[in-house]
């Protein structure tokens, strides 16, 4: 049994290290552009960085704020007494970077030592000076034409961060390339190919730099992708170690497949960036997609599909895992980022890590090991011959966050083949005789929606959406695979014209999985009865100064808005002049805390949006 691969340096045939230059590569990738007349000091973020496991104060050098993904900053100038006299002090376009319809603007910036880094939806990156907003390189990405890489991606045209480490800047392309610029000029320095877009398989995630490793995961579930986690060396791109979350035939895991074709095209990706503990044996969690197609496959669990996994993020040996859906039919995947934390429970000090699901649960589980730290309990679940459903289901015994079981009201009549629609809740089955209706939708629950832990209130802060979809499945899906191009399985039909979707920002007390508060989004009378958090949940941020904020997609003021985050009193909203689907971050220059957030605007394949390249950063007058 293997769980990595070594690749030697000379092995440069699938990982190709590229000799710097400042203009261009053998690839056609495009140089820099500089801007004239700088001034700013670029330092280079270190090889072997220390403390970046603990909560943020003048740098945010990872996407997640430190390697826990906490989102989670030590600084308190700015507080709940004084965030309303927070004022913009500068605004910046991104040469109208991923503006087209298609993009989504899920990323956040990284700041290292008064430098700003930031990327958009097309891969490209821009280097700024974080005081003033002041360009000092760009580096655009030559993106294969949409026309061309268009039908393989899915879903959306995204990029959800960066990675900074050995005075590199580290960007995961949607084309399935790896690529470290050079942290003063932004020059290409080399590029790995991780992934065929041809196959479905392509890269949304932020990188994680750990060690001397870029550590990245697929994007592509939903196109016969097959999963891995993969770590390539910071030197020179070549590749150390590969941990596919679909395992080859013969691996542990591998059992729960049912034959030897379905995991060759079986899905389980990793939609974001992995969170990792340095003081406790490099521990490295990441999760993972639906297995694909959706419907149709024969029995088995499909491990790792929609899991927590614990690896060694040096070697990627599998230490854990932990399957929150087994054999899952709805997309109820968990693509959200984990996030680790310690508290206490019951007297005893516990190292945990949670993840919030498109169903509705959070997640907690020991992260040296995955065994809950809160009670799951493996329930019976209504079963379906044709699916081959899983007899059990893993149910945390705390609250919900989103809703579980529609009401007839939301769903027509009948249904697109004429037939009445059979209203079930969160784990009803389906076939290909009916359509069946059930809660949370595939874009409910939490998707991509970045949580935060706050060490001070004990609170772990959560986003989701409320919604609703229809199933009925495709007769023979797991024969129709055809080179990275939809593969679900299943099919639906519209909603009544009457529902809505609403959304929920909710605070979970760790040491019991209960919600302490919660927010309800209201429907948005003025985008078409639509929620602005529908399909768009944004990200979070939580400080010392006991604030939370988060980006605000859309609706009558779309921006960013900020709360108490022990009680969840609203307090202040400031709007950007797009919708932001990323989560803000906060530094501070020459002592001067500052709070950033990207305005991109969210796809607008999914409903009304506006779109946008903006970067604001606001501070105290």
């Amino acid at each position: 049994m293997r769980f990595r691969l070594l690749v030697l340096a000379a092995a440069l045939g699938a990982c190709l290290a590229l000799t710097a230059t400042a203009m261009a590569t053998p690839d056609g990738l495009n140089g820099t552009t500089a801007a004239g007349n700088v001034t700013a000091v670029i330092a280079p973020a270190p090889r072997n960085p220390v403390g970046w496991e603990l909560p943020t104060t003048s740098n945010w050098p990872v996407v997640g704020g430190n390697y826990l993904q906490q989102r989670y900053s030590a600084l308190n100038q700015i507080t709940t007494a004084n965030i309303s006299s927070l004022r913009e002090v500068w605004h910046i376009h991104l040469d109208g970077s991923a503006k087209g319809t298609a993009y989504s603007g899920e990323g956040n910036p990284l700041v290292w030592e008064g430098i700003m880094y930031m990327t958009t939806g097309n891969n490209d990156v821009f280097a700024l000076d974080a005081a003033t907003g002041q360009r000092l390189w760009t580096h655009m990405s030559s993106l294969p034409p949409a026309a061309v890489l268009g039908p393989y991606i899915c879903c959306g045209w995204d990029a959800r961060g960066l990675a900074i480490g050995a005075g590199r800047v580290y960007v995961a392309q949607l084309d399935g390339k790896l690529l470290a610029l050079d942290q003063q000029t932004g020059g290409v320095l080399w590029v790995a190919h991780n992934a065929r877009y041809l196959d479905g398989a392509t890269m949304t995630i932020a990188p994680l730099y750990y060690k001397g490793l870029v550590i990245v995961g697929l994007s592509g579930s939903e196109r016969g992708a097959r999963g891995s986690v993969t770590a390539y060396s910071a030197d020179d791109g070549h590749r150390v170690w590969r941990f596919y979350t679909v395992p080859t035939p013969g691996d542990i895991g591998s059992g729960s497949w049912f034959n030897n074709s379905e995991w060759q095209t079986g899905g389980a990706t990793v939609w974001n960036t992995p969170s990792v503990d340095p003081n406790s044996n490099d521990i490295l969690t990441f999760t993972t997609g639906n297995p694909d197609p959706w419907s149709g496959r024969g029995p088995g669990d499909n491990l790792f599909a929609t899991s927590i996994v614990g690896v060694n993020a040096l070697t990627g040996d599998y230490q854990w895992h932990f399957q929150q859906i087994h054999h899952d039919l709805w997309d109820y995947d968990c693509p959200s980022p984990t996030v680790m934390f310690d508290t206490t429970i019951g007297g005893k000090a516990v190292k945990g890590v949670a993840e919030p699901c498109k169903t509705g649960w959070l997640y907690e589980v020991n992260r040296l090991d995955g065994n809950p730290i809160t009670r799951i309990d493996e329930k019976p679940v209504p079963q379906n011959g044709f699916n081959n459903t899983a007899p059990t289901q893993p149910t945390p015994a705390g609250d919900a966050y989103s809703e579980q079981c529609p009401k007839a009201a939301d769903f027509p009549a009948t249904a697109s083949d004429g037939k009445p629609i059979i209203v079930g809740c969160i784990w009803t089955p389906y076939d290909d005789t009916q359509f069946i209706g059930t809660a949370p939708g595939a874009g409910g629950g939490a998707v991509v929606s970045t949580s935060s832990f706050n060490p001070n209130t004990g609170l772990f802060y959560v986003i989701g959406a409320n919604t609703r979809q229809t199933e009925k499945a495709i007769p023979n899906a797991s024969s129709l695979y055809a080179n990275g191009r939809s593969f679900t399985g299943r099919q639906s039909t519209a909603m009544a014209q009457g529902f809505v979707t609403t959304g929920d920002l909710a605070a979970y007390d760790v040491t019991t999985n209960k919600i302490a508060w919660k927010q309800r989004f209201n429907p948005d009378p003025a985008n078409n009865a639509t929620s602005a958090f529908q399909g768009a949940q944004p990200g979070t941020l939580t400080t010392a100064g006991n604030l939370l904020l988060i980006g605000v997609p859309g609706g009558v003021a779309w921006g960013m808005r900020a709360y108490n985050a022990a009680t969840g009193q609203e307090l202040a909203t400031f709007k950007t002049d797009a919708g932001v689907q990323a989560a803000p971050i906060t530094y501070t220059v020459a002592g001067k805390q500052y709070i950033a957030i990207y305005a991109g605007g969210r796809d607008t394949l999914t409903g009304a949006a506006t779109k946008g390249d903006s970067l604001y950063a606001y501070a105290l007058p």
